[in-house]
């Protein structure tokens, strides 16, 4: 009886030691996720109800910070921005808010086009002046989620069909609106890309302006945001120019401090 009882005794001490052990464990990492932060990733679709309905991630901090934006997928058969703004779901960041629109053009992307046929492409849409507002349901809703979110950095993502190096392509550069932020952080963002880049035809150049019509130049011109394109060039593996984007998302990401 007395060694039934011991053993019960010793079973219950287990597992209240146990116990312990899990409920310190629960509180060591609610401490070590206070001491960073914590984040909720959402999402909502934009244009909803129409057939240009399509959706975008919000991943928001528990610290105060910078709101970004990334987008990909204007243009529909520019693979590696899309592909690489999807994987952008599972960053972490430790403040401020990230918007990913991994498919602006959804119906352009599952055709694999670049607009498509009866439509005006969806990079020239966008307010051209001021008193303008954007030319389709698509651009409005886009351009609407850039000042409901009051975007201070944007970063749109593209692909040229050759190097700028070597052609009239703007493939392998960040094209930005003039701004000092915008141009030291793309400076950086190009010195890190640049690299392991050998081929100097294959390097990453800084230039300016993006075209008038397209939401990196409305967003910057207009909206006030820090705006960028950042244009790969489909000549390469589509997994190595999917990297130059993460690569180049991510450094912004870092010089802002949200990583």
């Amino acid at each position: 009886m007395l060694e039934k009882v011991g053993k019960t005794l010793i079973h219950i001490s287990i597992v209240i030691l146990l116990s312990l052990f899990t409920i310190s464990t629960v509180f060591a990492d609610f401490a070590l996720a206070g001491t960073s932060s914590l984040q909720v990733l959402s999402k909502e679709t934009i244009a909803t109800g129409t057939k240009y309905a399509t959706d975008l991630f919000i991943i928001r901090s528990s610290n105060p910070g910078p709101v970004v934006m990334v987008v990909g997928g204007v243009h529909g058969n520019e693979t590696a921005g899309y592909k690489a703004a999807t994987l952008l779901k599972d960053y972490r960041i430790k403040n401020g808010t990230l918007l990913i629109l991994p498919q602006a053009n959804r119906r352009a992307v599952k055709s694999d086009v670049r607009f498509l046929c009866g439509e005006k492409d969806l990079n020239r849409c966008f307010p051209q002046s001021s008193s303008e507002s954007a030319d389709n349901i698509l651009a409005k809703e886009i351009y609407r989620s850039v000042k409901k979110y009051k975007v201070d950095w944007l970063m749109d993502m593209h692909e040229g069909i050759n190097y700028s190096r070597l052609s009239t392509s703007v493939g392998q550069s960040i094209v930005y609106y003039p701004d000092t932020a915008t141009r030291k952080v793309s400076q950086k963002i190009i010195k890190n890309l640049n690299k392991n880049i050998s081929t100097s035809y294959k390097k990453f150049d800084l230039l300016t302006y993006p075209t008038k019509g397209s939401l990196a130049r409305a967003s910057a011109q207009f909206l006030n945001t820090n705006s960028f394109i950042l244009e790969t060039c489909s000549r390469q593996l589509l997994s190595n120019r999917i990297n130059y984007q993460l690569k180049a998302s991510g450094t912004l990401l870092a010089e802002l401090g949200m990583r």
